[in-house]
């Protein structure tokens, strides 16, 4: 698969979301699995309502986002979401498709920006975890 194949990504908050997005465009862009950074959250989009507590405790937060950084957003409504940080913009999925989109347009729309250097060890899962 190469990058343009990206764009033809199809969201569906059962089996192909904001999650699954970002761990497909690592693996295409940077040759990178980053499954490890999201354990537990690759189910269903009402299942993996935990994206920023565990993204958070996962990764390793940075101040200015880099190549390859998780770029964890949220919304006005406290909801989460997640993209790929990748030539200066933000690699994301939504309802309407794959997008990328500036730091500056992200923070018209979202109320906090965050952005992580993946974890991709495969660290023991916490007990908080295995439940």
């Amino acid at each position: 698969m190469n990058i343009r194949q990206l764009f033809y990504c199809v969201y569906d908050p059962e089996n192909f979301h904001c999650v699954h997005f970002v761990i497909l465009a690592a693996k295409v862009i940077f040759g990178k699995d980053y499954t490890p950074c999201f354990l537990g959250l690759t189910g269903p989009l009402q299942e993996s309502i935990k994206t920023s507590r565990n993204t958070v405790h996962r990764n390793k937060h940075i101040k200015k986002p880099k190549d390859g950084c998780i770029v964890l957003m949220t919304y006005l409504d406290q909801s989460s979401h997640v993209g790929l940080f990748f030539q200066g913009r933000i690699f994301h999925l939504i309802e309407r498709g794959p997008q990328r989109i500036t730091v500056e347009q992200a923070n018209s729309i979202f109320s906090r920006i965050r952005y992580y250097e993946p974890n991709l060890s495969l660290p023991e899962l916490s007990q908080q975890e295995r439940s």
